[in-house]
Parts: structure tokens; C-alpha cells; sequence
């Protein structure tokens, strides 16, 4: 048993070095979104300055960066307030090293169906591709970590 005490750190490290992963991996995206949740998001999950799609945009590609300021305190979106059609694609593209989402929260659009669950967090140069299948109106969109400190925005869907 005591031997075995002393084999797990050293298994523990090697989980660690197989999970990180390495090398010139092609980009990885993901579709988690489910059935019926009104948006098909992909997630670019390499290196940085990367992004992907899993389809082609029907529509027209607007670009949100997500900045970060406040020594990564905060941030913002850029611009804050959107205006798109049905069948666009918003790209959110992260800048700076903090880690910021997409959120949809449901009290501040209440009434909506069809919310996008929240995207995973992103970093400098990782992006979050939301096709928008929402129904015409606005909606409110925050960054967790950081709506409290302001970022915050607005999607209006025509």
C-alpha cells in the first residue's frame, strides 16, 4: 500500500502532461448546443488568433470582440449593441487574457424562447460563433464574470 502512496503523484503528472495535450493539433469545435435551443455555437479550442465555424454562415458574419480592460478586471463588448438578421452569424472574438463568456440570461429576457445556453469561457484569440435563430426583438447579453462591472450588451434581431 505504501508504495503505491508514492506512484500517485507521479501517475498524476503524467494524466496532466496526456490532458494538455500538444503539438500542431488542427483547431477543435464543438457543438453542445441542444435540440431546440435556438442557436448552433462552435467553439474554437487552439491556439490563439484561430477561429471556426462547425457550418457556413448563411448569412451575413458580424464580428463582437470581447476586450479585456481593467488589468482583466473587466471588459467589454465591441460594439455593445448589434443589430442583426436571422440566419447571421455573430463572432465573438476574446482579446486579452482574462476568460470571458456569452450569456442570454433568461431574467433580463424575459418573455424569449429560444435563449442559447451560456457559450464555455474563451481566451485571447478564441472565438464563440452564435447563428442567430432567435425571433425578431432585442435581447440582453452579459459576460458572467464580468456584468457586474459592465459587460454588457444588446443583440436586436430584425
Amino acid at each position: 500500500m505504501r508504495n503505491a502512496f508514492y506512484k500517485l503523484p507521479v501517475l498524476g503528472m503524467i494524466v496532466l502532461a496526456a490532458a494538455c495535450g500538444g503539438g500542431d493539433k488542427p483547431a477543435e469545435t464543438t457543438n453542445d448546443t441542444p435540440q431546440g435551443s435556438g442557436a448552433a455555437p462552435a467553439i474554437t479550442t487552439d491556439a490563439p488568433n484561430t477561429t471556426a465555424t462547425t457550418a457556413p454562415a448563411q448569412g451575413t458574419v458580424h464580428t463582437v470582440r470581447m476586450t479585456t480592460t481593467q488589468g482583466g478586471a473587466s471588459g467589454t463588448f465591441e460594439p455593445a449593441d448589434i443589430t442583426v438578421k436571422k440566419g447571421d452569424v455573430i463572432r465573438f472574438v476574446s482579446e486579452g487574457n482574462a476568460a470571458h463568456n456569452v450569456s442570454f440570461p433568461a431574467d433580463q429576457n424575459a418573455g424569449k424562447s429560444n435563449l442559447p445556453p451560456p457559450s464555455q469561457y474563451l481566451t485571447n484569440g478564441q472565438s464563440y460563433d452564435l447563428q442567430v435563430n432567435l425571433d425578431a426583438g432585442s435581447y440582453k447579453i452579459q459576460c458572467d464574470p464580468h456584468a457586474a462591472m459592465g459587460m454588457v450588451g444588446a443583440i436586436t434581431v430584425q
